[in-house]
């Protein structure tokens, strides 16, 4: 099976997961938590404590540039979470989903089970795994408490363009002219 292969399986696996996760509607809240859950609340930090992660993988292995491109759409993420946050939390949550199942990936190659990943991998950056996973799935439960009001075909629609976005960025990511900057 092809890298790419691989990689499209893992997208449809975290589409649907972040169509699992979203299926619950918003609840009432009250007032106090409207501050933090208008700007996405714990999605908001969770989605930046991955981000910033992979950018400390990429400092670590030499390969900023690659890991810049990769969270590329957690950061278009942010933004809407910023500006219109059940859009932002539907398009979160493919995201943390894509990546809690690529640091799966990678701790089933070091643990010997599963070769869907391989490399070496730094002590440092098997610790970054562990964050980057942790975070990820720290996130898809709070997307999960959280809900969303947007309608289940707007939700899909962005949940699908968020996972296709992130493909795209590991596939440019690991393309000669970026991966080799």
């Amino acid at each position: 099976m092809t890298f790419q292969q691989k990689f499209m399986i893992i997208t449809a696996m975290a589409v649907v997961i972040a169509g699992l996760v979203l299926r619950r509607r918003s609840v009432a809240m009250p007032s106090s938590v409207f501050l933090k859950s208008r700007f996405g609340g714990g999605v908001a930090t969770w989605l930046t404590v991955v981000a910033a992660a992979l950018l400390v993988v990429g400092i670590v292995s030499h390969t900023v540039l690659r890991h810049v491109v990769q969270i590329a759409p957690l950061l278009a993420a942010l933004g809407l979470l910023l500006r219109r946050p059940a859009w932002g939390v539907s398009a979160a949550a493919p995201l943390l989903a894509f990546w809690f199942l690529i640091m799966c990936a990678i701790w089933l190659f070091l643990l010997g089970v599963a070769r869907i990943v391989t490399g070496t991998f730094t002590p440092a950056e098997i610790t970054l795994t562990v964050i980057i996973g942790a975070a990820s799935l720290l996130g898809l439960g709070t997307a999960y408490r959280r809900g969303t009001t947007i309608p289940i075909v707007a939700r899909l629609g962005t949940v699908t363009a968020f996972a296709v976005l992130q493909f795209a960025a590991m596939w440019l990511s690991f393309q000669p002219f970026v991966a080799r900057r």
